[in-house]
C-alpha cells in the first residue's frame, strides 16, 4: 500500500529482487536449462539456442543487438545469496556482500535486458550457478515460479471495484510516481491458460460467525476469460484482467480459439469437463479446491480479529483465485458484498440457487444442523 512509506520501500527492494531472479531465469532459459528440465543441452544447441536470442535481439532493438556485460549475472546472483541468507541464515561461509550496491545501474541493465532484447555476455559460464542457486530460492519462495522474467505488477486504486483503473506495469520509475492511494500487486506471469488465454475463478463463501468463525464454502464456482489471447509483449487491460465488467468493453479476437465462449464465462462444470479432456481430472479434488480453502480459511483467521462483527449477522464473500502451471490456486483477493448480477448464462445457473441455499444455511441450520444447506459447505468453525 503505497499510502505507507515503509511498504512502498518494501515493494521497491521486491522489485529489485525480483529482478535479480529474472537474470537467473534467462541465464537458464537462454542456455537451454530449467529447474524443471535437469538435462544439460549439448554444445550446439547452446550455441543454437543463443543464435535464436541474438536474432530476437536484432529484432526488438530494430538494428544490431547490444551485449550487456556479465556482471549483470555477478550481481543477480550476489543480491539472490544475500536474500536467500536473510530467509534461511544458511551459507553464511558463502556471503559475498550485503546485497545490490547499484540498484539504479542494476535496473538499467536489467530494462536492456528484458524490455529491449539485449544479450547478456558469457552467460553459459554461469548457468550452474544460476540452476543451483534458484533451487534453493525456490524451497523458500514458492511464488518463485509464477514470477516469470518480465517483472511485471498489477496497480490497483484504493477503494475501486469491477476492475476500474487496474493497470500492468513494468517499469519501476512508473509504478513509484503513482500517489498513495494505490496497491500494488505482484502479477502472476505464467498462469495457467485455457486454450491459450487467461482466466480467473470467482469462488463464493459465506461467513456466518466471527466468534466463533465460521466458514461455509460453496461448491459451484464460476471462471472469467480474457477477451485476447495471451501475451506478455503488451500490457493491456483487455489481455490481463478478466473481470466481467472490463471484458464485456471488448470484442473478443478473432484469432481465439473456438472452445471459448463467447460470453468469456464458465461454470465451474464446464472447468471439470475441460480437466477430463486434459488427462487432469484428478487436480480438481486433489489440488485445486483444497488449495482454495485452505487459502480462505488461513485468510480469514487471519484477519477475525480486525473485523466489527454483529451477532445474529452474516456475509457473503467472494474469493478471486488464479492457478499457476501446475494447477496451483493462489488467492488474488476476496471481494465484500460481491456482485452477483445475472448478466450472463453461467451467472443465471449459480446465482439464484446460491441465494436460496445462503437462507438454508441462515435460516434453517440454526435451529436444525442436519438440515438441507444446498450447495454450501461448511469447512470451518472455531471451538
Amino acid at each position: 500500500m503505497f499510502s505507507k512509506i515503509n511498504e512502498k520501500q518494501a515493494f521497491i527492494d521486491d522489485f529489485t529482487m525480483t529482478a535479480a531472479c529474472g537474470i537467473l531465469k534467462w541465464v537458464l532459459r537462454t542456455n537451454g536449462k530449467s529447474l524443471q528440465d535437469e538435462v544439460i543441452p549439448s554444445r550446439k544447441e547452446k550455441e543454437e539456442k543463443t543464435a535464436i536470442c541474438m536474432s530476437d535481439a536484432k529484432i526488438n532493438n530494430h538494428g544490431p543487438a547490444r551485449i550487456v556485460p556479465e556482471d549483470i549475472i555477478v550481481t543477480a546472483l550476489v543480491a539472490c545469496q544475500f536474500h536467500l541468507y536473510n530467509l534461511t541464515h544458511e551459507d553464511e561461509d558463502n556471503l559475498i556482500c550485503a546485497g545490490i550496491v547499484d540498484r539504479k545501474h542494476f535496473i538499467s541493465d536489467y530494462y536492456r535486458v528484458m524490455h529491449h532484447g539485449a544479450h547478456i555476455q558469457n552467460s553459459d559460464k554461469y548457468v550452474d550457478y544460476c540452476h543451483q542457486l534458484l533451487r534453493k530460492l525456490r524451497r523458500v519462495n514458492p511464488q518463485l515460479d509464477i514470477d516469470g522474467e518480465k517483472n511485471i505488477w498489477i496497480s490497483k486504486p484504493r477503494n475501486l471495484s469491477r476492475g476500474r483503473g487496474i493497470r500492468c506495469r513494468n517499469d519501476l520509475k512508473d509504478i513509484c510516481s503513482l500517489g498513495r492511494e494505490w496497491v500494488v500487486e505482484k502479477y502472476i506471469e505464467r498462469p495457467l491458460l485455457i486454450y491459450g488465454s487467461k482466466f480467473d475463478l470467482r469462488q463464493h463463501f459465506l461467513i456466518t460467525d466471527w466468534h466463533p468463525l465460521t466458514i461455509w464454502f460453496y461448491k459451484h464456482s464460476f471462471l472469467r476469460f480474457s477477451s485476447q489471447p495471451f501475451t506478455l509483449e503488451s500490457l493491456d487491460t483487455a489481455t490481463h484482467v478478466c473481470n466481467y465488467a472490463i471484458q464485456k468493453n471488448f470484442k473478443n479476437a478473432p484469432n481465439r480459439h473456438p472452445n471459448l465462449p463467447e460470453e468469456n464465462m464458465w461454470h465451474s462444470d464446464e472447468f471439470k469437463e475441460y480437466l477430463c479432456t486434459i488427462g487432469k481430472e484428478q487436480v480438481w479434488d486433489s489440488i485445486i479446491i483444497p488449495g482454495m480453502k485452505k487459502a480462505l480459511i488461513q485468510t480469514m483467521k487471519a484477519t477475525r480479529e480486525n473485523v466489527k462483527y454483529k451477532k445474529n449477522s452474516f456475509e457473503l464473500f467472494g474469493s478471486d483465485f488464479l492457478f499457476g502451471e501446475n494447477f496451483q490456486p493462489w488467492l488474488l483477493e476476496i471481494q465484500y458484498k460481491p456482485g452477483i448480477t445475472k448478466d450472463t448464462s453461467v451467472m443465471w445457473k449459480i446465482v439464484p440457487p446460491m441465494v436460496e441455499d445462503i437462507l438454508r444455511v441462515v435460516i434453517d441450520y440454526k435451529d436444525n444442523p442436519n438440515c438441507n444447506v444446498g450447495g454450501f459447505e461448511l469447512i470451518y468453525k472455531q471451538f
